[in-house]
Order: C-alpha cells, then structure tokens, then sequence
C-alpha cells in the first residue's frame, strides 16, 4: 500500500484488485451457474430419455411372443405420466447437484398402433421381418409378374363368368323358342286330328279336340311375351358383358384378350341374327290370332252342325241325313287355318345335358364345402363377435394407405407387401392348420371379414375356384383336342338347329361349365393337402366332360381322393395369391381383430386400441435460475 504525499495510507489498487477478483468470481459464478443449468438440461434430457425407455419396455409380452410385435398397453395418457415419474424420481434423487423443482411431466396422446390406417402395425411387422428371421431377397419383377398374372386371372374370371351367365340366358332363350316349336306342333297335330274326326263324322269329338287347339292358339302371346323377356335380359347382360370386358381389358395381356374376343365375337353374331328372329317369333303371334279366328269359326259351325244333326228328324223313312256333307262346311273353315312351321326342329336335342350343365354353371359362387371339404373333415360352425375388433372401430375409408403404398400393384413396394404375406402365412392359421385357436379359420378371415368361420372358408374357396376357373379355361381354349369334344357336345344339346351361331356361343358355355368343374376338383386337391398347377397341361385335367354331362355333381364323389403331392402350387401358396388381390389396410386390421381375440383368452380386457406405438413426453422444472424445459419421443 503506497503512502499519498499527506502521510495517508493509498487504497486504489487495493479495490482495483478487489473489483476485479469480485468480477472475476461473478464470472466464476456465472460459468459455473450456466453449466450447471446446462448439465441439468442434459441430464434432463438423459433422464427422460432413459425413463421412456424404461416405459416403452414394458410392452406387452403375449402379444410379442406370439405375433413378435412391440405393443404397449395403457389406460389413458395420464396414467403413463405416473409410470414413468417414479424413473425420473430416482435419477435427480441420485444427482442432488443437478437441482431441478417444479418438476412436471407431460406425455401427449399417444400414437395407437392401431392408427395411421394399419402403417404403424405394419411397421413393426416389416421391421421384424427385415431383421428378424427373414432372409429371402425378393426380386420386385417377379413378384410384379406374379401379382399382374393373379390380377389377370381374376380378370379373366370375371368376364368368363359374365359371359357364361350371358350363357345361361342363351339357353333359356332357346328353351322359349323351343316352346314356342312346341306349341306350334301341338296346334299341328290338333289341327289334323280334328280334320281327321271331321272327315269320320265325329263332331262331338272334334269340337273337343278344337277346344284344346284353341287353348294352345292362346298360350301363343303367353309364349312370345316369355321369349321377349328372356331376349331382352339376354340383350342387357351381353351389353354388360361387353362393358364390364372393356374395363378389365387393360388387365389382359394380348394373347388372352384375343382368345376371349373370338368367343365375344360369336354372342355379337347371335344377337345381329336374333334380330331376323325376332320378327318371325311375333309373326307367329299374328297368324295364331287369325288361326284362333278359324277355330272359333270352327267350333260354332261344329256345334249348329251337331245339334242339327241331333235334332233331325225324316219326313219319310226313305229319307236320309248326308252327314259329310254337312262336315264339309265345317271342313271347308278348317281348310283356313295356317300350319305354322316356322320353329319345327331339325334335329335331337340332348336336353337331360342341357339341363345337367346349366345346373353346374350355377355352382360358381355358391356353397360348395360339401363338395369340396375332405370327407370326415368338419367344417368349423362358431361365430365370434366382432363388436370391438380394430377393423370394426378403428378402420375408416378414409384412412391412408400403409408404408407400402400398396395401390393394386403401382410402385417400389412389392417385396414389402409379400413380406406382409409371409407374415400372415407364418402367424396365422388357416384350413388345414392343426392349432386350435377361436377362429378356426384365420387366413381366410383376413380374407373376408365374416364373423362365421364357415363363411370365411367358403368365400375363400369360391376365391380360389375364380382363380382355377380362369386359368383352366385359358386352358381349355387353347386345347383343341378339348374343344372339339366341347363342339360335339354343343351340337348334340342345340340339334344343329336354330341361328348360325348358337353352336359356337354353346360351346363357350360348355367350356367355361368345364373350367368351373375343374377347379372345383382342383380346390378338393388343395384342402385335401395336395397341389394344383398354376396354369395345367392336357395330362394334369381330371374331369371328363362325358362324364360332367352325364354324372353332374356325382362326379366328384366318383372321382374320389384327387391330391397331386408333387407339383404346383399348395393352399397356403393359393391364399398368398389371393392376398394380392385384396387390400392392405383392410388385411391389417383384421390380422389385429386375431391378435386381439387370441390375447383376450388369457386377458379378457385387451384392447389393441389401448396399445401405444409411439410416446412423446414433455418435462418441465426450473433449475437455479433459468426454467428448463425437455421432449422425448420413442417408437417401436
């Protein structure tokens, strides 16, 4: 300390030093205050962290080990907030030096595994799959091929089967004009036999037979009206046919569109002919009204004619009635009427054929696990409730595509979606599972949907009879060894009678009704555990069409155990087909519907849209000074 010039004692440096060891210390102070507060923040941070890893463990443990997915279940968001305040507890328990109060956690409404239109479920799945057990390398051109060659077999189908109710109607029309040459025989015969009793003096007898003939004239414009109707039905489902190719047209790669085109082309021939038919169908309507006109001519005459005769009595004995003369004024009426021969038949007609094929082209669509279903194999009759599945309150159809971006085949995802497919194969159980679960039938309810696992069976099978449907008959129509048979056939049922055309749209008919008993056989092989062919070869066809048109469904009795251990495709590679022809959203949430039913055995208050995919937290507190405020978020 320096002495002034006064004697007095000089303190300047000494509270320059001070001011500066004071801004030192403050600085110090501050440092060390700032990274404190910053340390609280990490730590915080750490903390949160480290506890909504903690919360997210606790997923869901059934559900994981059987379907390998990360679920986890709450109540409601402010019950999550209570399980993890007790890890945050414990870490700033353990660092007093981090100093936080006004502590206060936040966990927002979590994102539900259910949400998102099945992308987060789907997720989760994928990931299992990439990194799990999966190791197969998908090529995305195959499985394109594969997923447009199952389109264009649905495709297909679909127009076949239009075509072959177009078929059905066709044949229901010839059926009319059938009655119609019928009837007109019937007038034929009447006709003649009463001229016949005319010609014998038997009056009571031919106005009898007149009657009858009369009738059968009236039955005429019944007749046309049923011909009209069935020809303007058959008229609005060609046009539908038609339509309904065009759209799907683009589905068809050319050479199929070529061979469906040539057998169109035949129904459009039919109807440009029917045309000229049409016209005769309502002549004959025409002519039985003046012929109705003659008989009842007819009949008044007989009857004067008759009760003169009754009532005759001779002058004289030598007197004589000339019964034939008087017969002739009647015959003379007669002699006006018109033998109608427009629709007279040209040959046999196998009706008992006709008749067993239009009854199978009936089966498509229809029940057919009696015929199918192995015998001694019961199907499954239980019901569940569908009241609380995912698909039933969670599902919108405005929800968004899941991660594939699954658009009916557009786009990069394809070795995504079979990854799905595999999935479900692996998971879920199907026909011919062993493992007894509730729904007796899970792969083909993520199919359909139904509560009735009978339901859900016969839809599938009618789906894979669509399949087999169309491929066998892509078959058959370029079998011309087949075909032929299918000609011969269609001539013995038609007579070689009628318009031009109608033997080959006939033959069509007769070949779409093969295709269909075929892969009603072929669905047989399948839930008997053995394999179809994708598209057959001559020598893999099991159903004779001899014995179709003679046997019907008894034929599948009599063919017996039809499985093929060797080659093709099994049911569980049939039900991956048609999982490409269905869409994911809606796949997704049923595969959560099993999910659900399955945990809520042992735990009858599971709810998948009470399990949380995704959490985010807020965590608030204030540390010495400065408020701090910390967010987390964790998925699965």
């Amino acid at each position: 300390m320096r002495k002034n010039l006064m004697g007095e004692a000089d303190a300047s440096i000494t509270v320059f030093l001070s001011l500066i060891l004071t801004c030192i210390c403050a600085l110090m102070g501050g440092l060390f205050e700032s990274v404190r507060t910053a340390g609280s923040g990490w730590y915080m941070q750490m903390a949160l962290d480290s506890s909504l890893d903690s919360l997210m463990s606790k997923y869901h443990r059934d559900v994981w080990e059987q379907y390998r997915i990360f679920a986890l279940e709450f109540d409601e968001s402010g019950g999550l907030a209570a399980e993890m305040e007790p890890y945050l507890d414990s870490y700033f328990r353990d660092a007093p030096f981090y100093l936080v109060t006004d502590r206060n956690l936040t966990v927002s409404s979590p994102v539900l595994i259910t949400d998102g239109g099945g992308r987060w479920f789907e997720k989760e799945i994928l990931d299992y799959m990439k990194k799990g057990i999966w190791n197969v390398e998908y090529d995305a051109g195959i499985l394109k091929e594969t997923m447009d060659g199952v389109k264009e077999a649905e495709s297909f189908g679909a127009i076949a089967e239009q075509y072959q109710e177009c078929g059905r109607q066709l044949l229901k029309l010839e059926e009319s004009i059938e009655n119609i040459g019928e009837s007109l025989e019937r007038q034929k015969n009447y006709m003649e036999a009463g001229n016949r009793q005319l010609s014998n003096g038997n009056g009571t007898g031919f106005i009898k037979t007149a009657e009858k003939l009369k009738k059968e004239l009236e039955r005429i414009p019944l007749l046309v009206r049923e011909y009209e109707e069935k020809a303007e039905e058959l008229s609005r489902e060609i046009r539908m046919a038609e339509s309904g190719a065009a759209k799907k047209q683009g589905d068809l790669k050319s050479p199929n569109w070529e061979l469906l085109s040539e057998e169109m082309e035949s129904y459009r021939s039919y109807t440009d002919k029917e045309g000229s038919r049409h016209r005769e169908v309502k002549q004959t309507e025409v002519t039985a009204e003046r012929n109705k006109a003659v008989v009842e001519d007819a009949i008044r005459q007989a009857v004067e004619v008759q009760e003169y005769i009754d009532s005759w009595e001779p002058d004289d004995e030598d007197d004589e009635l000339d019964e034939k003369r008087l017969w002739r004024r009647v015959l003379s009426v007669t002699g006006k009427f018109t033998y109608d021969s427009r629709f007279a038949g040209t040959g046999k007609k196998d009706r008992k054929k006709r008749k067993v094929l239009e009854s199978l082209s009936c089966l498509a669509g229809s029940d057919l696990l009696s015929i199918v279903v192995p015998e001694g194999k019961k199907v499954s009759p239980d019901r569940i409730d569908k009241q609380q599945f995912p698909s039933v309150t969670e599902m919108s159809v405005t929800e968004m595509p899941g991660f594939t971006g699954y658009n009916g085949g557009a786009g990069n995802f394809l070795p995504e979606t079979a990854l799905l497919h595999e999935y479900a194969a692996g998971f879920y159980t199907n026909f011919l599972s062993e493992e007894e679960r509730h729904v007796k039938y899970e792969q083909e309810y993520l199919l359909s949907g139904s509560a009735s696992d009978r339901e859900n069976l016969k839809n599938t099978v009618n789906q894979i009879i669509a399949i087999r449907e169309a491929m066998n008959l892509m078959s058959l129509l370029k079998d011309p060894e087949k075909r032929r048979e299918a000609e011969l056939l269609a001539a013995a049922i038609t007579g070689a009678s009628g318009i031009a055309p109608l033997v080959s749209v006939t033959t069509f008919f007769i070949l779409t009704v093969w295709a269909l008993a075929e892969s009603v056989e072929d669905v047989k092989a399948l839930l008997e555990g053995g394999k179809v062919p994708f598209l057959k070869q001559g020598r893999e066809w099991r159903v004779s069409l001899t014995g179709l048109a003679e046997s019907g469904t008894a034929l599948f009795r009599e063919l017996g155990v039809s499985g093929n251990e060797g080659e093709g495709l099994d049911y569980q590679s049939y039900l991956k087909l048609l999982f490409w022809l269905s869409g994911i959203p809606k796949k997704e949430y049923r595969m959560m519907d099993m999910i659900q039913k399955n945990i809520r055995t042992g735990q009858p208050s599971f709810l998948m849209r009470k399990c949380a995919y995704r959490l985010e937290a807020e965590y608030k507190g204030r540390g010495t000074v400065i408020p701090i405020s910390k967010k987390a978020v964790k998925a699965y």
